[in-house]
């Protein structure tokens, strides 16, 4: 793989009001020291306790979540700052009343980077995603993730529903509840929607589900399979893999003016497509070789070219938000399924996954995280780990789940 290289630009004179501190244009090891200093609290006796009680609950959180982003090095005070290095942030947060003002400042200067007073809501984890995201963006540039989602099928008594957690495991919430079997669930990249398939009747068919409306409706029935549906960045379009005209093909469907028009014609299986982040090319699987294997094509179908060539089986494309690398899943010699990264125009595999069966890996918004499926300790369940295969958290426990999907940044409207 070629090297990933991180550019940083560090703001020595930090004037007042200025939005950004630290802009990454890559992927690597540098990141800027954070030093959190313990939160404090203003307020009379009887509400003190709490106020600090609910004060380590944020504190904990954030920590993580900032931690997690890959932009920091989290200092626990202003003494562990080695005198070689003086650069860095210091974040001090002080709660009066319901509400948290947070600011940050630089380490050498102490000038002031930004202040801002949030109010402490009664789910304090989804205050601290909220200050985190704020954070990451204030001294990066970039959109944090804390506040996002992973959508996934889960398996129930009577088949399989579609659930959804923060992106660190906590808050399961039920989206479906048909008795049915509800696969491939794909956020829409504004947020507020999912695309799942569900059997219905005799055929399996993919539904459109809208969190702010609590609707649900058909997208596409046609008879056979409707499956493995993914949106075009703009959330203009859906590519989807249908199999009302034989095998299973895929074909692109504008969902302003329901004209669909077909992209592969062939005797082969075409499936899991995945746009591009500039929604001009599509990648998918395809056994027009003789087993499955990743390919590439422009989104009119054209310029057909094969990515992968390491392994005889290789499925479940995803295409890094940043574009430059894919993940996909290759099946070993020992016939377990492994993760796996490519640049999608030179291919070069590298191998993140060893435990196990591991499957279905899709990108964080930013392009820094994976979320997959993986039995590596019996049974399947939701795994992340950082671009490089470093860093694996588990995100469920006891459900039995797999094909995950990450939100956009903000996660999803209120349910």
């Amino acid at each position: 793989m070629k090297p990933l290289i991180i550019s940083l630009l560090f703001i020595i004179n930090i004037a007042p009001g200025q939005d950004v501190y630290l802009r990454l244009t890559d992927y690597g090891g540098g990141k800027i020291n954070l030093i959190v200093q313990t939160f404090t609290a203003q307020g009379s006796a009887s509400t003190l306790n709490e106020m600090e009680r609910n004060n380590m609950v944020i504190e904990h959180v954030l920590k993580n979540d900032l931690e997690y982003s890959l932009y920091f090095e989290i200092i626990a005070d202003t003494v562990n700052v080695g005198p070689d290095n003086t650069q860095g942030v210091v974040l001090n947060a002080n709660a009066e009343g319901n509400n948290l003002t947070v600011q940050l400042e630089d380490f050498e200067t102490r000038e002031k980077i930004s202040e801002r007073i949030y109010e402490i809501e009664k789910d304090l984890r989804k205050t601290a995603h909220t200050i985190s995201d704020d954070i990451v963006n204030i001294l990066t540039g970039e959109q944090g993730i804390a506040s996002t989602k992973i959508v996934f099928s889960y398996k129930t008594e009577n088949g399989k529903e579609i659930g959804m957690v923060d992106y660190d495991g906590y808050n399961f919430t039920r989206i479906t509840n048909n008795r049915n079997f509800n696969l491939f669930p794909a956020y829409a990249p504004d947020g507020g929607r999912i695309l799942f398939s569900t059997y219905s009747d005799d055929r399996l068919s993919i539904y459109l589900y809208d969190f702010s409306e609590k609707q649900i409706e058909a997208v596409s029935s046609f008879q056979g399979l409707n499956f493995a549906p993914c949106w075009a960045p703009d959330g203009s379009k859906i590519c989807m893999s249908l199999s009302k005209d034989g095998n299973a093909e895929l074909y692109l469907l504008d969902l302003q003016t329901k004209k669909m028009h077909r992209l592969t014609n062939n005797s082969a299986i075409d499936t899991s497509p995945s746009f591009s982040p500039n929604s001009r090319e599509i990648a998918f699987v395809s056994d027009r070789s003789g087993n499955p294997q990743v390919y590439v094509m422009d989104t009119h179908g054209g310029n057909v070219r094969r990515l992968t060539f390491h392994g005889n089986y290789n499925t479940s494309p995803s295409w890094s938000p940043r574009g430059d690398i894919i993940t996909y899943v290759s099946r070993e010699k020992d016939n377990s399924q492994q993760v796996y990264v490519t640049d999608p125009t030179d291919f070069s595999p590298v191998r993140l996954t060893y435990l196990g069966n591991n499957e279905e890996p899709a990108w964080s918004p930013d392009g820094l995280h994976i979320v997959f499926s993986s039995n590596r300790t019996g049974s399947y369940e939701l795994y992340t780990m950082n671009w490089d295969g470093s860093r694996l958290r588990k995100l469920t426990r006891g459900i039995i789940a797999n094909a995950p999907d990450w939100s956009p940044p903000g996660g999803k409207p209120n349910q």
